[in-house]
């Protein structure tokens, strides 16, 4: 390996441990001036605590959200590089040593088997040909799933129109509601074909928020996008508010003369992106650190230093102007009796956690006729997927996933005696009727802070399919975890309110 292709190995990974824990400036400025434009203390509540999410993981390297994602790589390359070795290869390598280093969340794996290549490869990588002699620029984009699941493309016909792209853009993001852990940026790409619209929308969730596109017919139609999102009412989390989207950005591409292809690419608030240029020999990129560490073959990541978050306790910040009420965990049947839709708390105590492979186990152990690891009579389990734990603390990033993807094994879960759930996001009408029938609760939690929110856990252990890693069965002990409730025992749906 030449000094060039090492150098390109340590700036990927400086850009992606950066692009996890430093939120750009202009998403920063963005969520600061919508929280001063919300009405109610619920919005400026959950858009606070994404700010001091921010600041949190910027200070102690923690991850801003738990899910690191996939990393989406668009590079271009002008003539004559000297490097031997292919640029997938060299992005890879910066990737896992990224993911190590890092301790970043490993989230990668085979789509049928479903083995985690532990490592975040091979990240995604779209290569542009340019003309400038020995030029390199790389950027980078670890793209969460919970919202790139609420992506779509659409061929609609030609004489749909500009208006017919917006209803469908609209359509798209009231479907998605609040699962993709709203106020986000939409991405858009119209034209070319289906796969050159969601390229197109995926390259333009890279412009920095605020900044229009260039032609000013472009310009015009994101900023029509943007304010009818807005109107809306989703608000942050989906639990309502004037900021369903911090920025639209739309990219344009010619088309075939019979369609008319638009490509949907919802991002949450964390729009974690990094870019570093080699030209003349000389690295320049978008935070000084990164541009230090490239000059170093060998730097190693940096320990997550300063004061453990969880001794420090909340701001006071958090329930300014809101009414929480303090309940323990595992939930009594008087306290869930008690609860109702739209009611704020802070959870303390013991709770499980569970994402879509454990809960495939349980139901496969339950199908087999064998005894489950733990009893899950009036227990509370979290849908969290945790990033590793850095020294000090006992837990890294840990905020929720998106509940729907458990919508399928919830049920047979609730017929055992559990007592309530937890993530993010809508539950399914089936899901719905059961928690009504079995006397159970579902709560949200604040998407895309699992910094904050792992200030909130005091311990935890796996107890059963530490093969499973970040998916694993854990117990965690928690203290004023801060939670809404969605679902009450009589079947009222806090987000019918709001996501219709």
């Amino acid at each position: 390996m030449n000094r060039l292709e090492q150098e390109i190995c340590e700036i990927v990974a400086a850009l992606v441990r950066t692009a996890n824990t430093q939120l750009p400036n202009s998403v920063l400025r963005a969520i600061s001036a919508a929280k001063q434009q919300e009405d109610t203390h619920l919005a400026r509540f959950v858009l606070g605590v994404l700010e001091e999410n921010a600041e949190i993981a910027a200070r102690t390297g923690l991850p801003i959200c738990q899910d690191t994602g996939i990393d989406v790589f668009f590079i271009e390359m002008g003539r004559n590089l000297p490097i031997e070795q292919s640029i997938h290869s060299l992005l890879n390598m910066g990737v896992a040593k990224a993911t190590k280093e890092g301790r970043l969340r490993a989230s990668v794996c085979d789509p049928l088997t479903r083995l985690n290549t532990r490592d975040n490869t091979p990240a995604i990588v779209h290569v542009t040909p340019v003309a400038q002699e020995g030029y390199l620029s790389i950027s980078v984009l670890p793209k969460g799933c919970g919202s790139e699941n609420m992506s779509a493309v659409c061929m609609l016909p030609p004489s749909a129109g500009i208006e017919g792209v917006i209803h469908q853009v609209c359509q798209q993001v009231q479907k998605a509601g609040p699962n993709p852990c709203p106020p986000g940026i939409i991405g858009i790409g119209i034209g070319g074909d289906l796969e050159q619209a969601a390229i197109l929308a995926k390259k333009a969730l890279l412009r920095p928020v605020g900044q229009l596109n260039a032609r000013p017919d472009v310009a015009e139609l994101e900023g029509r996008l943007l304010q009818a999102i807005n109107q809306l009412g989703i608000g942050p989390q989906g639990l309502g508010g004037r900021t369903t989207t911090l920025h639209v950005a739309v990219e344009v591409f010619p088309c075939h003369i019979a369609s008319l292809p638009v490509a949907i690419n919802i991002q949450c608030h964390a729009a974690r992106t990094q870019r570093a240029v080699w030209q003349n020999g000389v690295w320049t990129s978008s935070f000084p650190q990164c541009q230090a560490e490239a000059a170093q073959t060998a730097t190693p990541g940096p320990d997550v230093k300063g004061v453990c978050p969880r001794a420090e306790g909340h701001s006071g910040m958090a329930t300014q102007g809101l009414a929480f009420s303090r309940v323990s965990l595992p939930l009594s049947p008087d306290v869930i009796q008690g609860m109702r839709s739209g009611d704020l708390l802070l959870l303390s105590g013991p709770l499980y956690t569970g994402r879509d492979q454990t809960h495939k186990r349980l139901v496969e152990l339950l199908n087999r006729g064998e005894a489950l690891p733990i009893d899950l009579k009036g227990q509370l389990i979290y849908y969290v997927g945790p990033s590793p734990a850095p020294p000090g603390l006992a837990i890294g990033s840990a905020g929720p996933t998106t509940s729907y993807r458990m919508d399928a094994y919830t049920p047979r879960l609730l017929e055992l005696g559990l007592a309530a759930t937890m993530g993010k996001g809508r539950r399914s009408l089936q899901v719905r009727e059961a928690m009504k029938a079995h006397k159970a609760v579902y709560l949200a939690t604040i998407g895309g802070a699992g910094a904050y929110i792992s200030r909130c856990i005091r311990s935890c252990e796996v107890i059963a399919f530490p093969e499973l890693g970040t998916e694993a069965l854990y117990r965690m002990e928690v203290q004023d975890l801060p939670a809404i409730v969605i679902n009450d025992i009589t079947g009222a749906d806090f987000y019918d309110n709001v996501c219709k």
